[in-house]
């Protein structure tokens, strides 16, 4: 089966003079250093992995990707590969002895032989939005942050006072791949739409009316004429009309007869 871990995925180191500012930060105070016990140190890095998993999933849901779970069987791989950097004061993705992510994350249980696995390493960081903030400014890590296929995550932090960088980082990935973009609407407008203008009612127009909008010249109105000499008017056309067929019939008779 290929190799499913992806390529270019490098540890992160943090320049000298940062890692030297941060030491500076954590043991300014001798006092408030040797007043942290182990059990405050859980406690702290307890609340630094919960923090760290709600940053990465807040940045995967704006860049529109599914979120990741916390997953048992990633944690303790990522805790292991976290307690040994700062028990062998190294920083590396193969561990002391020897072991490839894919390989941790298999003897813990994972199936990452079946699964597309990533890792992300940090070290000098104190805080989870420090150490997420370095991984978001290194392409290699931000891909791997940024991976759609992955939907589980671990998260390992151990801090170690005696070590070069005290901080050490470990986040582990997983999933089965196949996923997809998740479309994040953005938000509805709090202005109304607009509403359609209603259509104007028709108004009918009178002809000489019109014909005055338009510029035309207004035609004169029909007069009114009276029923009744329309009536005897076409009687007298009638007759008239009558007593012109007559003369022309005893025109043609006569014609007829040679008397004209």
């Amino acid at each position: 089966m290929p190799d499913r871990y992806p390529k270019g995925v490098l540890m992160l180191r943090r320049a000298l003079i940062f890692t030297f500012a941060a030491a500076a930060i954590a043991i300014g105070s001798s006092s408030s250093a040797a007043a942290f016990t182990h059990v405050e140190r859980s406690a702290q890095g307890a609340t630094a992995q919960s923090d760290i998993v709600a940053l990465v999933n807040a940045y995967r849901a704006n860049n529109g990707l599914q979120a990741v779970s916390q997953n048992g069987a990633l944690t303790a791989a990522a805790a292991w590969m976290a307690g040994d950097m700062a028990a062998k004061n190294y920083i590396g993705h193969v561990s002391s002895d020897g072991r490839s992510p894919t390989q941790r994350m298999s003897a813990f249980g994972y199936p990452a032989t079946s699964m597309y696995t990533g890792e992300d390493l940090g070290a000098g960081y104190a805080t989870a939005g420090a150490v997420l903030a370095g991984w978001q400014a290194s392409a290699a890590h931000n891909a791997v942050l940024l991976n759609p296929n992955y939907n589980s995550i671990g998260i390992g932090l151990v801090y170690e006072a005696n070590s070069t960088y005290k901080w050490y980082w470990a986040a582990d990935f997983g999933g089965p791949g196949g996923t997809v973009k998740v479309v994040v609407p953005p938000p509805a407008s709090q202005a109304s739409a607009p509403t359609k203008p209603a259509a104007p009612a028709a108004q009918p127009i009178a002809p000489r009316a019109a014909a005055a909008a338009r510029g035309a010249d207004p035609q004169p109105a029909e007069e009114t004429v009276d029923p009744e000499v329309a009536a005897a008017a076409a009687q007298i056309a009638f007759i008239e009309a009558l007593g012109e067929r007559r003369i022309a019939h005893l025109l043609a008779v006569l014609f007829r007869l040679g008397a004209i």
